[in-house]
């Protein structure tokens, strides 16, 4: 029934400029999708269209930030979940205290589409005009990190009390979307015009090859469909749609216990219906390899609070209770997908958002990095796995806290010295990421070697290890 919603629609309810009569054999002449979904071989659904585009999708980003303290990515990617994702990640990439973050990640327009209608293809950007919902604000998504090892990290410095650690907005510039797919598939769907003529044919009054049995069938649902519409305005729309099933249930037994009928559609309507189906999928697949996505993004780290005084070389710079300055930073996404690989860039700069004394300003450092993910083999039920393979180079312009500050002498507690951290940085991840569920759930496990962290200026290589939950799939679809 999904596949025939908006049309049924029309006939409860005729918009204007359009009669019932009409609605009804715009309906009822719909050959080919009539024929196709009674044998067995349905039209691709936009769930099953929604469903290919997501499992195409092996630059989805549901993790955490490099900057955060538990993280599996040393480079973001501008396509994030369309509805609602979720990641547990354990170890740092650029942090010196490793720790175990759990990431949040929502687009609200998508859930809002998704649970309005009770159709998680609507929270996909791009549909058909007459499914959109909300397509503007489908750009935009949300994330929030929380670090739950943060309070157990061994620092003098700071002890955090509580677990909120980063807040992010993602806007895309250029909207994830399936418009130039369902494009592409309507201009290859015009190209089967005689197969689809032949099965139309067997359907009209008048026609050498119109079949008595088809015939008949036009003009029971036909009255079938009149009374349901005359019914009150609040049953109509249920009783529209039973009538429907029922007539769908009478042509199929058509196709199956008639030998002359079956004969006759089957070597018309089978290459139909594949074609169709192929059609779409490829569509899809040529849109998806083809995409380019661009993202910004913009996001608030909240660091620690201070379990003691903070001090410079003359006065407290951080009080005890207190937290040192937010760090807000802006980022620029891209992401190409050319199979079999997808090449992705980050661009990044960050600032305190308040200046204490001894700090040179409100500048922190910037960042830019670089990724190329290659596709593996599938998985049967399960997805692709991807192996990615990232660097990064960056410049701390001052403290990473945003002060100076003294640590007691090696040897000698009594007295302190001056600690400088700024300077220039190096990463470079592997990534491989292990699918499950058909890329619903993920395992990404990741290496990473760094010149330095950010507290400490010594070479480190350590691994990180998370589980990605995208909840796309598990929202219900026709």
């Amino acid at each position: 029934i999904s596949l025939f919603r908006v049309q049924l629609g029309r006939v409860a309810a005729p918009p204007d400029g359009m009669t019932q009569q009409d609605a009804i054999d715009t309906l009822v002449g719909n050959r080919q999708l009539v024929a196709t979904s009674v044998i067995g071989i349905q039209m691709p659904s936009m769930a099953k269209i929604a469903d290919r585009y997501r499992s195409l999708r092996n630059d989805t980003q549901t993790g955490a930030s490099s900057s955060s303290a538990g993280s599996t990515s040393l480079v973001l990617s501008p396509y994030i979940a369309d509805i609602l994702g979720i990641s547990l990640e354990s170890g740092a990439i650029l942090k010196t205290v490793s720790g175990n973050t759990i990431n949040f990640q929502l687009k609200p327009a998508g859930l809002f589409c998704a649970t309005k209608n009770g159709d998680a293809t609507k929270a996909i950007h791009g549909l058909a005009s007459d499914m959109d919902c909300l397509n503007f604000w489908k750009r935009v998504g949300l994330s929030a990190a929380f670090d739950k090892s943060r309070s157990n990290a061994p620092s003098q410095l700071v002890a955090l009390q509580d677990d909120f650690s980063e807040f992010r907005v993602h806007f895309d510039l250029l909207a994830p979307a399936i418009e130039n797919a369902r494009k592409a598939a309507q201009a290859a769907m015009e190209k089967n015009a005689v197969p689809a003529n032949d099965i139309a044919v067997l359907f009209e009054e008048g026609s050498r090859d119109a079949n008595p049995k088809l015939l008949d069938w036009n003009k029971q649902t036909t009255i079938a469909l009149k009374t349901a519409a005359a019914l009150s305005l609040g049953a109509r729309q249920q009783a529209v749609e039973k009538a429907w099933s029922d007539a769908l249930d009478r042509v199929q037994r058509l196709f199956q216990t008639e030998p002359e009928l079956k004969q006759k559609l089957e070597p018309l309507v089978l290459p139909f219906a594949k074609t169709y189906l192929d059609a779409n999928l490829k569509a899809i697949t040529v849109d998806q390899l083809k995409r380019t996505s661009f993202a910004l993004e913009y996001s608030l780290q909240r660091p620690s609070v201070a379990s003691m005084d903070v001090l410079n070389a003359s006065n407290v710079i951080v009080a005890k209770g207190q937290r040192p300055p937010d760090l807000s930073t802006a980022r620029v996404l891209y992401a190409r997908n050319y199979q079999p690989w997808i090449l992705s860039a980050n661009g990044e700069a960050s600032w305190f958002n308040q200046s204490l004394p001894g700090m040179n300003g409100q500048f922190r450092n910037w960042q830019i990095s670089a990724a190329a993910t290659f596709i593996l083999k599938e998985i049967p039920n399960m997805g692709k796995t991807t192996l990615t393979f990232a660097g990064l180079i960056g410049d701390l312009h001052q403290q990473p806290l945003g002060f100076d500050y003294v640590v007691p002498q090696v040897g000698n507690p009594s007295a302190t010295q001056k600690i400088n951290l700024t300077g220039s940085f190096r990463a470079f991840n592997t990534r491989l990421e292990f699918p499950t569920a058909n890329k619903s759930v993920t395992i990404p496990l990741s290496f990473t070697y760094a010149n330095r962290t950010d507290l400490i200026k010594e070479a480190d290589v350590r691994g990180s290890l998370g589980i990605t939950i995208r909840f796309d799939s598990f929202f219900p679809t026709p």
